[in-house]
């Protein structure tokens, strides 16, 4: 059965969620980390996003963004292809799965659920006790916490 297109509305919120190939741990350093996060940065940086949150976890990622007039689609593939390259091929292998999952947020109560469910990724995972004792995600800059691993788009 052939997939959904992807249909993104510039201004709305999106929860795109994307997996590493056959989920290899391909993000369980700190330096793979911290290559998502300035990956995510980038794209708020140049305009593309507006970032709302984010959980860097050992086999995908979570993000909450903002299209700002791109395809979103486009920026999607452009992250990944980005932190493949920075990330030096992952092994000389495919890292990431082709498709990715996007959901689009609708209300402001479907948001905070939304970006509490990322934040919560890590202790669902185990690897937290509390959401914003987890450096690789935004829970921390929600809570007030210092340092982040990047600024975020708290206003939506």
């Amino acid at each position: 059965m052939p997939r959904v297109k992807h249909w993104f509305e510039p201004g709305g919120y999106y929860h795109i969620t994307t997996r590493t190939l056959d989920k290899k741990p391909a993000f369980a350093s700190d330096e793979s980390k911290r290559c998502i996060v300035d990956a995510l940065a980038f794209y708020r940086r140049r305009g593309d996003w507006r970032v709302a949150g984010f959980a860097v976890m050992i086999n995908h990622v979570h993000f909450v963004v903002s299209q700002t007039g791109l395809d979103l689609r486009d920026t999607v593939r452009d992250f990944k292809k980005w932190v493949f390259r920075r990330l030096k091929g992952a092994g000389g292998g495919r890292l990431w799965e082709r498709r990715f999952d996007d959901n689009a947020i609708q209300g402001q109560k479907e948001m905070e659920d939304v970006v509490a469910y990322v934040h919560d990724n890590p202790v669902r995972a185990g690897v937290v006790e509390r959401a914003e004792d987890y450096f690789w995600s935004s829970a921390r800059n929600y809570a007030g916490l210092t340092p982040v691993a990047m600024e975020v788009d708290k206003e939506w």
